[in-house]
């Protein structure tokens, strides 16, 4: 009996999932600015603000948990230009968040693992009679990840990075402002190049 429950549960989860998706196709993916055939949120989603300023391109998927943040949550934004972009074939991992005042782009095939945040503003904290978390968020500076970058686990891309194409993000990586070149491997808080690849070097591989 045990086993036979286990598996009508297991059934009845992946059933729930598949239904549960936010697709381009359900009442909520009509709320994004846009999103690009077959991308899909996987269930259960984690938060999502500001989702018509929210701008998905084709074949992406936004793993378990993950957060969508565009403005500050309960605001009205309406339309205007696009605050957070995911390229196409994009992968976000499980509990990863994006949160953007300003602007944070994905190219095409950025894929993150677990637990990354990515975020273009910070709090102030100069005011001394109001709480930190009251305060409002500067400086907000674009965060750009060029194509083909791979972000990986525990990774924080902090405000006004800007990460340059088929780039590797090691594990725990905290990336700061500053523009880091194409083909490079970052590492360390704060994070350094501590490689770039060469066409050289791809061809002797």
């Amino acid at each position: 009996m045990n086993r036979w429950m286990g598996r009508l549960t297991r059934a009845w989860w992946r059933w729930a999932r598949r239904g549960a998706a936010i697709t381009a196709r359900t009442r909520e993916g009509r709320r994004f600015g846009s999103m690009g055939a077959r991308s899909h949120l996987a269930f259960p989603q984690g938060a999502l603000t500001g989702a018509e300023r929210i701008h998905i391109g084709a074949d992406c998927i936004i793993n378990e948990h993950s957060v969508l943040s565009a403005g500050l949550p309960g605001a009205v934004l309406g339309d205007g230009e696009p605050m957070i972009v995911l390229g196409d074939r994009c992968v976000l991992g499980r509990n990863s968040e994006i949160l953007a005042m300003s602007s944070v782009v994905l190219g095409d095939d950025v894929w993150t693992s677990s637990r990354v945040t990515i975020v273009d503003h910070h709090h102030r904290h100069d005011l001394t009679d109001v709480p930190v978390a009251a305060q409002w968020p500067l400086p907000v500076r674009p965060v750009t990840i060029g194509s083909g970058t791979v972000i990986s686990t525990g990774s924080v891309i902090l405000a006004g990075a800007q990460i340059g194409e088929n780039s590797i993000v090691a594990s725990g990586a905290q990336v700061t402002a500053g523009v880091y070149p194409p083909n490079s491997v970052l590492a360390g808080v704060p994070a350094r190049v501590i490689r770039t690849h060469t066409a050289i070097e791809a061809d002797a591989v």
